[in-house]
């Protein structure tokens, strides 16, 4: 009978560790969902080395970046790593959900809707920019750095925030300036303007969507780059959002630590050159 018993005890101790290292300890096992480029590419390519020199595994899904937030909230996932914190303040969902680190910045830029590396905006263009008021501003800003246009103070409520923007005629919420009088702006759901950019001259197109939409043609189409500030880096730096409630959890704090790693930073450096900056900040120390 005794050693029926230590022969059960030794089945179940063999059991226990099987479910472990099949991923059975759910607490060394961290999902996370994200954009293709550059996010999930980061993941996959380098922080998934990291979180297993700490005995983790990270298990990345590339999910449209609309239901992201939704996803973490409802907790299918530990975090997303999609958006920056201007666009996160936006949601409203039923939990709330933080901002863990910065990681990246990517820079916003005016695409050509077709190779020609000397193309240059003019008089009578037509721009499609997306339509997410979060980055419509940036967008606009971007054009006024060049004296391309001027941004109507009408856009603006009587706190500053830019909050009045008309996405069915944005080119009425502008003044083109001398050299542009007669260009128009068109605002487009984030996922059809690389799709769309062959139906305008120029596109004003966010980094993630750009780099996946446009491919190896990317750079040769960059006509203007967002002239970017260290303010502007640091607010706009793509984030991982993570539950209020997880703010603490060794999963969130294992993330935070190695995104700080400098290997990302040179990852990063060498995979995107000038149109990903890394920027890194810890915001739950």
């Amino acid at each position: 009978m005794k050693n029926k018993i230590n022969l059960l005890s030794l089945v179940g101790t063999i059991l226990a560790i099987s479910l472990v290292s099949c991923g059975g300890d759910n607490s060394k096992n961290i999902t996370i969902c994200a954009s293709e480029l550059p996010h999930a590419k980061i993941l996959n390519e380098v922080i998934k080395d990291l979180v297993k020199e700490d005995g983790y595994n990270l298990s990345v899904t590339v999910l449209d970046w609309t239901i992201q937030n939704d996803a973490v909230a409802n907790n299918e996932y530990d975090a997303n790593y999609f958006e920056h914190i201007p666009y996160l303040n936006t949601y409203k969902g039923t939990s709330k959900l933080i901002a863990a680190c910065k990681v990246h910045y990517e820079k916003l830029c005016l695409y050509s809707s077709d190779k020609d590396t000397n193309k240059v905006l003019d008089d009578g263009e037509s721009i499609e920019l997306v339509n997410d008021p979060s980055n419509i501003e940036r967008a606009l800003n971007l054009l006024a750095s060049y004296n391309i246009l001027t941004i109507n103070p009408s856009n603006y409520n009587s706190n500053k925030e830019f909050t009045n923007f008309d996405t069915t005629n944005p080119t009425s919420c502008v003044t083109f300036l001398n050299g542009y009088k007669n260009c128009t702006l068109t605002c487009v759901k984030e996922s059809n303007l690389c799709a769309s950019l062959p139906d305008y001259n120029f596109g004003i197109i966010p980094g993630n969507t750009a780099l996946t939409g446009l491919g190896e043609s990317l750079s040769s189409r960059i006509v203007l780059s967002e002239k970017a500030s260290d303010e502007l880096i640091s607010e706009k730096a793509n984030i991982i959002t993570v539950k209020e409630e997880n703010k603490n959890s060794e999963k969130t704090k294992e993330l935070v630590k190695v995104f700080a790693d400098s290997r990302v930073k040179k990852y990063i450096e060498s995979t995107f050159g000038d149109s990903v900056l890394y920027h890194y900040e810890n915001l739950i120390a």
